[in-house]
């Protein structure tokens, strides 16, 4: 880790990274001795924050709690592979980082290209061009997914690219994603992906159709198994979304004729897309 920093540093031309992950684990370094040299590495000014990239979310809470344990850095992010086509990491990843205060960063938020609407289904496999072109291993389900964001991209005024981005960027837990370009205008693109708000309804058949089946032990961590087996007959929640109001520092918005409007009064993200939503435990009325 050391090493590959000093390395990068000096091909950067710089004396620091503002966030410097560890890329995949190797299943042999001891986590304590990651997060040490993590904080080691902080301290002598040489990055600002630290992260885990693709590692497993039972060595991700081990190290998040190893350094609040010891009172070293802790880690900022997490990141992994997320996209309508791919949405394993819901289950366990996403109430981890929501618990333990770490935002993830999702790469592929396009699925490989499938979620860009540049290729088509044929006979022989995958239509189109690009690296995916002749592939054979396109499922049902994923022909299911493209059909929806092409409908929702369509009623948006919006290409099947942006909404892709942006149902990934704003999913719970997530604070950023990753996006490839192979050109200026698919850059741009990407960077107005958050220009416009994913509608509610529209959301839901995104959701709908890329549906994820929970396996066990997590199919039993829903509303209906719950109180169906730990509160029959009752409806359990925890706190309620008005709670506490989501924070926001920013400057006020000048406001015609009138007095500006301080930013804090929106929210951070619709309701909907909050990072947390409330827990209710209850049987479908």
């Amino acid at each position: 880790m050391i090493r590959a920093l000093d390395d990068s540093l000096r091909r950067l031309g710089t004396d620091h990274l503002d966030l410097y992950l560890l890329h995949t684990w190797d299943r042999i370094t001891p986590v304590e001795e990651v997060v040490r040299t993590f904080d080691d590495l902080v301290r002598a000014g040489k990055i600002r924050y630290a992260g885990l990239s693709d590692v497993p979310a039972w060595y991700a809470a081990r190290a998040q709690s190893v350094a609040e344990a010891h009172g070293l850095t802790p880690m900022v992010t997490v990141q992994l592979p997320y996209s309508l086509m791919d949405r394993a990491i819901e289950p366990e990843f996403v109430p981890m980082a929501q618990v333990l205060g770490m935002g993830l960063t999702v790469w592929s938020p396009l699925g490989g290209g499938l979620l860009t609407g540049k290729y088509r289904r044929t006979a022989g496999g995958l239509g189109g061009e690009g690296r995916l072109a002749g592939a054979a291993s396109v499922s049902d389900r994923d022909w299911q997914v493209v059909a929806a964001l092409e409908k929702v991209a369509d009623g948006l005024g919006r290409s099947m690219a942006q909404v892709a981005v942006n149902w990934a960027a704003t999913q719970p837990a997530v604070a950023s994603a990753v996006v490839g370009a192979g050109s200026v205008a698919q850059l741009d693109a990407s960077l107005t992906a958050l220009d416009f708000t994913i509608p509610a309804d529209a959301r839901a058949l995104l959701d709908e159709a890329a549906a994820w089946p929970l396996p066990k032990p997590y199919s039993m961590f829903t509303p209906e198994y719950q109180s169906w087996i730990v509160s029959p007959g009752l409806t359990i929640g925890d706190k309620p979304a008005g709670y506490a109001a989501p924070v926001v520092n920013g400057a006020a918005e000048p406001v015609a004729d009138g007095p500006a409007k301080p930013l804090a009064e929106s929210p951070a993200k619709p309701a909907a897309e909050s990072p947390a939503e409330p827990v209710v435990n209850g049987a479908h009325a």
